[in-house]
C-alpha cells in the first residue's frame, strides 16, 4: 500500500526553515495542499493551513501572490482558497481566479468568502448554477457593506479576524469530508428547488431530426437548447454543426457512427460531442423522414492529440508529472542538505574523504534538483499553467550572469565560453528569473556536445522592425553540426553517424528535451528557436524603443 506522507515530510521541514528558504518552503507546502484536498487526514491539512498562515505572515505579498499564480488551474483545495481568499486582494483576486472547484464546493464556500473575495467570484465565466444563485443570495449583503466599510479599521481588529478565520478553516476541515463522504452538504436556502437539467450538464441527448437535418425533439435537455439546430450542413468556423464526415453521410442518408459535432448556445450542451444516429422512413411511402439518434460526450481517448490537444488530458498529464516532481524533491532535499552539513563540518570535524564524498553528493543532489524543476516547468507549459511574468533584462547583464554560472561547466568540460554583443542591443521584454533560465538551459545542454578544449560561440545582437525582437545566434560544436533538425530535438531515432557521438556527456534529460524546453519557453515569450546552418537561433521579444540607433558591429 501507498502512503502519501509529503505533507507531514514538509510539515517537519518546517521546523528548520528560515531566511531566504521560508519562500520554497511556503510554496510547497500550499502546491502539496492545493492539490491533494482529501488525500490527508484533517487534523494534518487543518495543521497545515495553520503553518501555512503563520509562514506566509513572514513573506512579502510579491513573494505570496507569485506563488499562488504558479499553482493557477492546481488548487482544488475550498479550505486553502478561503484561506488564501482573506489575503491581499491581488493574491485572493489570483487564488479565486485560479482555483478548480466544483460548483457544489464553491456554492458552500460562498457564505465563507471575504466580501472583497466573493466579488472576484462573481468575475468569474465559469461558475455554476448553484453558486450563481448563492452569489445572487449574498449580493444585497454584500453591495451594503462594501459600501459601509470604515476605511480607518485598526491593524489588530484584521489580524484578528484573519486568525478567526484560520480556526474557523480548522473547525470545517472535518465536517466538509463528512459531507461530501455522505452526501449530505448543506444547502444554501436558494428558494426554489433546482431541477437536475440545471444542475448536472447532460453526457447523452437523444434526438430526431425532419427531413432537412432540423432537430425538432430532445429528450435529456430543454428544447430550447437544440430545438432547431441543424445537423446537416459542416460546421463553418467555430459555428455549430457536424464535421464533413456526419454531413456526407447526412446528404447520402447513410447511418452516423460517432461523427463530431460541435453545439453552440447554453453552457450545458456548448462544445464538442459525438453523434450516433440511423435513418428512418415512412413506413407506408418509403419516403426519408429524418435522423433519430443520441448526442453524448467524447472520451478522453476520442480527443485529438495533435493540434488543438484536450486541454482537460493535457492538466491531467501535467499534474500527474508535478506529483511524481514532488515526491522526488523532497527526498533529494534532505540528501542535499545531510551533505551540505558533512561537507561544511557543522556538526564537527570530518575527514578530507568524506568531505569530498560528501561534495560529490551534494553536487550530483544539485543536478538532480535541476532536472526536476525542467520537468515541472515542462509539465507546466504543456498543462497551459506556465504564466510568463512581464519584466526587462538588460543583454549585458544576462551575459555576464550566464558567464558567472557556466563558469562551473565550462571548466568541468574544458570549454571556452564566448559571447558577444551588437552595439548597442536593445534589453529583453521578459523578465531576468525567465531570461536567466531559458539562456542557460540552452548553453549547458549545447555545451555538454563540445569536445574538450572548444569554443563556444554566441553572439546577441536586435532585429528592428514591426516586432523588435532580440536574436541569440550559438554556433553548434562540431559533433552536433551534421545532426537534423529532428535529431537535435529529440524527434527522430538516434542512428547513422548520430549514435556514435551518444556517448558523449549530456543534459540530464537529454539534449532534445533541453532544447524542446527551450523551444517551447520562448515561444511562450512570443520567440522560438529553431535550427539553421550548422546554429541555433533563438528569438525572444525586445523592448519597443524606437530611438536607438542600431548598428551591427560585435563587442564583448
Amino acid at each position: 500500500m501507498r502512503v502519501d506522507d509529503r505533507l507531514a515530510t514538509a510539515l517537519q521541514d518546517l521546523d528548520n526553515v528560515s531566511g531566504g528558504a521560508r519562500v520554497g518552503q511556503w510554496r510547497q507546502l500550499i502546491d502539496i495542499l492545493a492539490q491533494n484536498p482529501r488525500d490527508f487526514p484533517g487534523e494534518l491539512v487543518a495543521r497545515g493551513l495553520v503553518n501555512a498562515h503563520a509562514l506566509g505572515q513572514k513573506l512579502t505579498a510579491q513573494e505570496r501572490l507569485a506563488s499562488v499564480r504558479a499553482l493557477s488551474g492546481r488548487i482544488r483545495s475550498a479550505p486553502l482558497v478561503q484561506l488564501l481568499a482573506g489575503d491581499a486582494p491581488d493574491i485572493a483576486s489570483a487564488a479565486i481566479g485560479g482555483a478548480d472547484l466544483s460548483d457544489d464546493e464553491w456554492s458552500d464556500l460562498v457564505p465563507e468568502l471575504p466580501v472583497r473575495a466573493r466579488g472576484f467570484l462573481r468575475n468569474r465565466q465559469n461558475i455554476g448554477v448553484k453558486t450563481q444563485r448563492a452569489l445572487v443570495n449574498w449580493a444585497g449583503a454584500d453591495f451594503r457593506i462594501e459600501g459601509s466599510i470604515a476605511t480607518d479599521a485598526a491593524p489588530a481588529k484584521a489580524d484578528e479576524s484573519q486568525m478567526g478565520e484560520i480556526g474557523a478553516i480548522v473547525r470545517r476541515i472535518e465536517q466538509w469530508r463528512k459531507d461530501r463522504e455522505s452526501g449530505d452538504s448543506p444547502r444554501l436556502p436558494l428558494g426554489d428547488e433546482i431541477s437536475g437539467e440545471d444542475i448536472v450538464p447532460p453526457k447523452e441527448i437523444s434526438f430526431e431530426t425532419d427531413d432537412n437535418g432540423t432537430i425538432v425533439w430532445v429528450e435529456g435537455i430543454s428544447r430550447g437548447s437544440l430545438v432547431g439546430v441543424d445537423i446537416a450542413q459542416a460546421a463553418y468556423d467555430d459555428g455549430p454543426g457536424p464535421d464533413a464526415y456526419g454531413a456526407a453521410a447526412f446528404r447520402q442518408r447513410m447511418p452516423l457512427e460517432n461523427a463530431r459535432m460541435r453545439l453552440r448556445g447554453s453552457p450545458l450542451v456548448d462544445g464538442d460531442w459525438r453523434v450516433n444516429a440511423a435513418p428512418f422512413f415512412d413506413p407506408m411511402t418509403g419516403r426519408f423522414r429524418g435522423y433519430r439518434g443520441l448526442f453524448r460526450r467524447p472520451l478522453l481517448s476520442e480527443m485529438p492529440e495533435n493540434g488543438m490537444a484536450n486541454p482537460e488530458l493535457r492538466r491531467l498529464q501535467g499534474e500527474s508529472m508535478q506529483q511524481v516532481v514532488h515526491e522526488l524533491r523532497t527526498p533529494l532535499g534532505a540528501i542535499a542538505g545531510f551533505a551540505e552539513i558533512i561537507e561544511q563540518q557543522l556538526f564537527g570535524p570530518v575527514s578530507a574523504d568524506y568531505r569530498q564524498m560528501a561534495g560529490a553528493i551534494l553536487a550530483d543532489a544539485q543536478r538532480l534538483l535541476a532536472g526536476f524543476e525542467d520537468l515541472s516547468v515542462a509539465a507546466r507549459l504543456d498543462a497551459g499553467n506556465f504564466e510568463v511574468e512581464a519584466g526587462i533584462t538588460e543583454c549585458r547583464w544576462l551575459a555576464n550572469r550566464l558567464a558567472e554560472r557556466l563558469h562551473g561547466i565550462s571548466d568541468e568540460n574544458r570549454v571556452d565560453l564566448n559571447l558577444a554583443i551588437a552595439d548597442p542591443v536593445r534589453p529583453f521584454a521578459i523578465d531576468r528569473l525567465l531570461a536567466e533560465r531559458i539562456f542557460s538551459r540552452l548553453l549547458s545542454a549545447v555545451m555538454m556536445g563540445c569536445s574538450p578544449g572548444e569554443s563556444l560561440n554566441g553572439r546577441f545582437k536586435t532585429e528592428p522592425g514591426i516586432s523588435t525582437v532580440n536574436m541569440f545566434q550559438l554556433e553548434l560544436p562540431t559533433k552536433l553540426r551534421l545532426c537534423t533538425d529532428s535529431q537535435l530535438f529529440g524527434t527522430d531515432p538516434v542512428n547513422g553517424e548520430f549514435e556514435a557521438q551518444a556517448d558523449m556527456a549530456s543534459p540530464l534529460l537529454g539534449l532534445g528535451f533541453s532544447l524542446r524546453l527551450v523551444r517551447n519557453l520562448a515561444r511562450k515569450t512570443g520567440g522560438d528557436l529553431r535550427f539553421q546552418k550548422e546554429s541555433l537561433l533563438l528569438t525572444i521579444p525586445a523592448i519597443q524603443d524606437g530611438d536607438v540607433d542600431y548598428r551591427d558591429t560585435g563587442g564583448d
